[in-house]
Formats: structure tokens, C-alpha cells, sequence
């Protein structure tokens, strides 16, 4: 994907210190001293790793990805299932699918919404729109990205195991992929941005991949932005600057897959802003390396070939998806949500002391999902970003330019977070999408912090070493007074004075060029944070592994799979797992309003404000006529269900627990009981 010659034009190893055009002036240094070292003596065999490492990057992550999908692995969390549902039909398939790890309950959009979608779709053939999550067709990208034979697949090769081999190896496709995606896009937008220096861009790439808001939000929708844009970032980057004809035409490929895959993401509380900072950095970097910049008939033909491929792939989705894009934009959650910023505290835009801690404890306020976040020196590089620009401005460095955008662009977010837009201008600048700037400011905030190392260490002698200590000292001081009672009720001082020495261990380190060392602290920093956030699993049991799994599949068999199931007085993980085992179930999880089904209940629409919405739902009887209310979180719906209704809605199965039997013979409704199993019976419903 990029120029991998380890050895630059100007002769430069991988780590070395050139930066810009400062070595047109015969130092990096505003000191004038040397930059960088010598690649001889004791560190040539390092040195000469790290090349062949670094030209064989992704070759190495192509056997590990194989490796990894070749014995099923994945991080999901569906061994949660095995907890409401503790028999299984073979024990030795129940022991051998965790391997390390812990499953999280917290993570249901990822094991009880993501995962069960995506294996529903193998019963539908991998259509475009399915009625396996109710009674109408719903478009299944719209519906978590999920895995779907039309055009748009060129934008989501991470659904291509599901569709080539199955459920069980298309998990571990996807999670695999993905993971090793975050961390080769984040390495390559850091060499792009570092000036291909490998150690900056190598300690960068596990402060993304293993930043602990990347790891708790993995799956659904969230971390694949990132990966997508980052993925942009570099191909575009690449067109510009290739030389071999091969490469030129592989990024010219690479960049169609990531734009149209951007695009059709479908979270513009992170894609809004992502997109805009790689666009304002890929310019600027493009600025910045325009000696390097190949600018010709055959650029621009590549540029038009992504043009028009990207643009074919999206216009062929928006029309023949609008209806649906409008029932989705004109929902009251999330559709009609509207953002206008100024939501955080000043302390927010520190890297939040708790978030190394939450593989290892629960937090009780909110939960481990909202309250992770990168871990940066964001605000510290951005009192310090006046002395590094003197050097650069003097030295005619333009890397200044790159730097000043990340400035600016900061200051925004910043803006926006504590501050906040007047509504006019949310809605102006699309910010009014945002209600996620915190993770969008955490990931610019991290690029940023190593962007800023790399280039303080091309300009060796920058920060003296009573000044890195003060700056250190003096972040310190300021992240202590920050801790919040909320942190400290969360982790003890003895846990949070030790984190913030290292972090200020790790600034000194940094500001004073010690790049080895700091890329180690923090490479063993971001694995206690990020690592054992997700379980190490393998293959799919706790799944199908049931015997209402097994039972499920016997009845598709029976019924060519047409039946329609309904859980009652379950929580709704029950309603998606029987999704997830190819039923047709009324009440599984919904993206946008199944309009076929709410209509036989609302004709007149009574409920609209309720079930228009992306929404889990919970059914309950009720000898009242059929009604339905809102709880009291937005996702999530209660239907109360008038038994008479469920011929009309042509109910076949019941998954049920309390007394669903005893309702049904009240309302003289004949039923057989299949099954009961950990407290759910299966109901077979006879019509005449």
C-alpha cells in the first residue's frame, strides 16, 4: 500500500530524523546539531529488523489474519448467552470457545444486536432487505453495515467471510480483519504524518489500536469509522506520491474500497468530524511533501477512476435506498437528534486517568463504554506547540503546516465540547450530528501528541532537560488537581498518583528524545489498558450450542422458514438470539420503523412517536387492547400485547417465560409446548 523503499531518497533509515525540508538546511536541529544517528554499530541489526519489518508489514498481517481465521478466533462476546441460557448440547464445544479473557455484558450492541444480525443474514441469503427481524423488508446495510450481496460489498470486505464460508468463519473474519485493520491504518497514517519515522509511528499505532475506547467501542459502529478514514487518509495520500504503476493503481483501488466504506458507515457523530480532519491533514500533508508530489495525466486519471467508482457505488445505494434513508433521518432516535456541543468539562479534554483501570473494574456511575478514552498529551503539546513552531517557522521546516492544522482543528473540538455552537451554526456545519466529539477530539488528540513527539525529536536539543522535567511537572500538578470525585471514588490516589507519574515520565521522555524507552513504557502502558478488554474466543457455540438452537433449526426445516416467532416477557437478547438461529422473530431489534408490522397493530399511528425509532422491544400480555409505551432509555421499547392480536400479527412460535401458558388458555388459543429450557418455554401456535 506504500512506498516501502526503508532507505529514503536522502538516505534515511526508518527512525532516523529528517522532517520537511530541514534537511535542505544541513541540520533538523534550531541548534544545528545533528538530528539523528548513525545507523552503524550497535544498533545496525535493529535498525535493519525494523526495515525488513517495516517493507513486509503487510504480508506479516495477511498470515496473521489467516492464522487467526484459521482456527475461528475472535473477540465477541456472545459467551454472554451461555449465562441466560446455561444448557448446552455438548459441553466440550461450551469449554473450548473461551480461551482468555472475559465476555462483557456491557457490550450487548456488540453480542446481542451486531453478531446476531449479521448471522441472520445467512437465512436470508444475504439479500439486500430481509424480514427475518419482523414482518416487512428492511434494508440490512442500513441496519449495522450488515453483510448483503449488492454493489456496496466492495466497501466492506470485512463482511466477505460470512458470505464465502459461513457464520462461524465470517465472525472471526470480521473481527480479526478488523483489529488488525486498526492497527496497519493507524500505522500508515503515522508514517505519512511522522515523515516515515518508524518508532514514533510503532508507539502511535498501539496508542490507537490499543486505546481503550477503540477496544470497548471494537463493534459495531464506531472504531470501523476510524479504520476507514485512516484507510482514506493514507490511500489517497498514496496516489499522490507512488511511483510504481502497480502501486499507483493498487491505492487507486484501496481508496474506492475506504471512501465508499466511509461513507457508508453510517455514524455521522464520528464520521462528520473524522472526515474532515483527514481532508484538512491530507492537504497539508500534500503541502508539506510537494517535492514528492507526482502530479500528471495519469494522477488524474486515477483520481477520476476513484471518482467515479466511489461515486457509482453511492449513487447506485442512495437511489435505490432513499426511501428507506428517509424513514432512518426522520426517526426520533437517533434521526431528529440534534447536537450543539458544550456538554464536557475542561477536564475531559485530559486523557481520563480511569480508563487504563476498566478491564479490571466496573464502573458504577455510567458505564465502561462511555467514560474510556484515548490516552494523549493532547493539551500539554498544545501549550507547548508556540516553541516548537518558532523552530520550524525558522528553519523553514513545513512541517509547520501540518502542525497549525492540528491546532486549529483541536481548538474546535474543544470549542464545541465545553463551549458549544449556537444551533444555527451546529446545523450549518453538520457539528449538529455530533454527540460523540469526545472520542473524535481523543483520536485527533493522539495523532496530534505523535506528530508532536516525532518532530520535537527532529529537532534535537528543542526541549532542555530542566524545561521537559517543569512541563512534565506541571501536567502533572494540573492532571491531579483535575481528578474529579467521581475518578477518585473509581480508583484510590495510590492507583492514580503512580499513572500520572508515568504519563509524566513518558513527556520527559518524549521531549527529550529518548525514543526507545518512551515507545516502550508506552507500548506495555497500552496493553494493560486495551488488551484484555475483549475475551480471545473461538468458533460459535454459545450460539448454537442450545437445544433451542437446535430446536430452531428443526423448525426452519418444518416450516421452509416462513414462521413467525415472538418472545414474551424476556429481555430482548432472547428475541435477536433466536434471529441469530435463523428464525423469523416480530420483535428482534429494529434499525429504523418496520412499517408492515406496526401498521396491523397502529393503523392510525397512535404510537408513531414510540415505535419510530431504532429500537429494541419487549412484549408483555394485556387483557386491555394492544398499546405501546416508551421506557425510559430511547433504544428501547415495551409493546403490551393483546392476546387476540397474535393471529392477526400470524404468530406461529412463542418464546416465553412466566405464565404464558396460562394466557393462552384463558384466550382459548391452542398451543403445544415444545421445549422448556433455564426457564423459556417454546409455544407452537395452531390456527385453524
Amino acid at each position: 500500500m506504500t512506498k516501502d523503499a526503508a532507505v529514503q531518497n536522502n538516505g534515511t533509515l526508518p527512525g532516523q530524523e529528517t522532517d520537511g525540508n530541514s534537511r535542505r538546511n544541513g541540520s533538523a536541529s534550531c541548534q544545528n546539531s545533528s538530528a539523528g544517528g548513525s545507523a552503524e554499530g550497535k544498533f545496525a541489526g535493529i535498525k535493519k529488523a525494523a526495515e525488513t519489518l517495516l517493507h513486509w508489514r503487510w504480508l506479516i498481517a495477511g498470515i496473521i489474519f489467516a492464522v487467526c481465521v484459521l482456527f475461528r478466533l475472535h473477540g465477541s462476546a456472545i459467551a454472554v448467552y451461555d449465562e441466560y441460557l446455561p444448557t448446552v448440547i455438548s459441553e466440550e464445544e461450551a469449554e473450548d470457545h473461551l480461551i482468555t479473557g472475559q465476555a462483557r455484558p456491557i457490550r450487548s450492541d456488540e453480542w446481542a444486536v451486531h453478531t446476531p444480525t449479521y448471522f441472520s443474514q445467512t437465512y436470508n441469503d444475504f439479500g439486500k432487505y430481509s424480514s427475518q427481524k419482523g414482518i416487512g423488508d428492511m434494508n440490512m446495510i442500513l441496519d449495522y453495515y450488515a453483510p448483503s450481496l449488492d454493489i456496496t460489498l466492495i466497501g466492506r470486505p470485512l463482511n466477505l467471510g460470512y458470505i464465502l464460508f459461513g457464520n462461524e468463519v465470517g465472525l472471526s473474519w470480521y473481527w480479526c480483519g478488523l483489529q488488525i485493520l486498526l492497527f496497519m491504518t493507524a500505522l500508515e497514517m503515522l508514517l505519512i504524518l511522522t515523515k516515515r519515522n518508524l518508532i514514533a509511528s510503532a508507539a502511535g499505532m498501539l496508542m490507537i489500536g490499543f486505546s481503550p475506547v477503540m477496544q470497548w467501542w471494537l463493534i459495531p459502529h464506531i472504531t470501523i469509522v476510524f479504520v476507514y478514514a485512516m484507510g482514506l487518509f493514507a490511500a489517497v495520500y498514496y496516489i499522490f506520491t507512488a511511483k510504481e504503476r502497480w502501486k499507483q493503481w493498487l491505492v487507486t483501488f484501496l481508496s474506492v474500497v475506504a471512501a465508499s466504506g466511509f461513507a457508508l458507515s453510517l455514524f455521522p457523530s464520528c464520521q462528520i468530524i473524522s472526515g474532515l480532519v483527514i481532508l484538512a491533514l491530507l492537504v497539508l500533508c500534500l503541502i508539506r511533501d510537494k517535492d514528492e508530489v507526482v502530479l500528471n495525466k495519469g494522477t488524474l486519471i486515477r483520481l477520476i477512476v476513484a471518482l467515479l467508482c466511489t461515486g457509482g457505488i453511492l449513487g447506485e445505494f442512495v437511489l435505490t435506498s432513499r426511501e428507506d434513508l428517509k424513514l432512518l433521518m426522520n426517526t426520533v432516535y437517533p434521526g431528529k437528534r440534534i447536537s450543539t456541543g458544550g456538554t464536557n468539562t475542561f477536564s475531559q479534554i485530559f486523557t481520563n486517568l480511569g480508563s487504563i483501570a476498566l478491564p479490571y473494574k466496573d464502573v458504577t456511575v455510567s458505564n465502561n463504554c462511555e467514560v474510556s478514552s484515548f490516552i494523549h498529551f493532547g493539551p500539554l503539546f498544545l501549550v507547548l506547540f508556540p516553541k516548537l513552531a518558532i523552530c520550524l517557522k525558522k528553519k523553514g521546516d513545513r512541517q509547520l503546516y501540518v502542525g497549525i492544522g492540528f491546532v486549529v482543528i483541536l481548538l474546535i473540538q474543544i470549542f464545541f465540547m465545553c463551549v458549544g455552537f449556537p444551533e444555527w451554526l451546529a446545523r450549518l456545519t453538520m457539528f449538529k450530528y455530533v454527540n460523540r466529539m469526545i472520542i473524535s477530539y481523543g483520536w485527533t488528540a493522539t495523532l496530534f501528541s505523535v506528530w508532536f513527539i516525532r518532530t520535537a525529536w527532529a529537532h534535537k536539543g528543542l526541549f532542555r532537560r530542566w524545561e521537559a522535567v517543569l512541563y512534565a511537572a506541571v501536567y502533572g500538578v494540573v492532571s491531579f488537581l483535575l481528578i474529579t470525585d467521581e475518578l477518585h471514588a473509581y480508583l484510590a490516589y495510590r492507583f492514580l498518583i503512580p499513572e500520572i507519574a508515568v504519563l509524566c515520565l513518558m513527556v520527559i521522555l518524549a521531549l527529550r528524545g529518548r525514543k526507545v524507552l518512551f515507545a516502550l513504557i508506552m507500548g506495555v502502558f497500552m496493553v494493560i489498558a486495551g488488551f484484555p478488554v475483549n475475551p480471545i474466543c473461538r468458533g460459535i457455540a454459545p450460539i448454537t450450542n442450545h437445544p433451542i438452537s437446535a430446536y430452531i433449526a428443526s423448525s426452519l426445516e418444518e416450516e421452509n422458514g416462513d414462521a413467525l416467532w415472538i418472545t414474551v416477557n424476556t429481555h430482548f437478547i432472547i428475541a435477536n438470539f433466536a434471529a441469530a438461529n435463523g428464525a423469523r422473530v416480530f420483535n428482534a431489534t429494529n434499525f429504523y420503523p418496520d412499517y408492515d408490522k406496526w401498521e396491523l397493530i397502529d393503523p392510525e399511528r397512535k404510537y408513531d412517536n414510540v415505535y419510530n425509532r431504532y429500537a429494541q422491544c419487549l412484549v408483555s400480555f394485556t387483557d386491555e387492547e394492544t398499546y405501546l409505551e416508551e421506557t425510559g432509555s430511547a433504544d428501547l421499547i415495551s409493546l403490551f400485547l393483546n392476546p387476540k392480536d397474535l393471529e392477526t400479527l400470524g404468530i406461529r412460535y412463542i418464546i416465553g417465560a412466566g405464565d404464558v401458558d396460562d394466557v393462552l388458555d384463558e384466550y382459548k388459543i391452542r398451543y403445544t409446548e415444545e421445549m422448556d429450557q433455564d426457564g423459556y418455554r417454546v409455544y407452537k401456535l395452531e390456527w385453524a
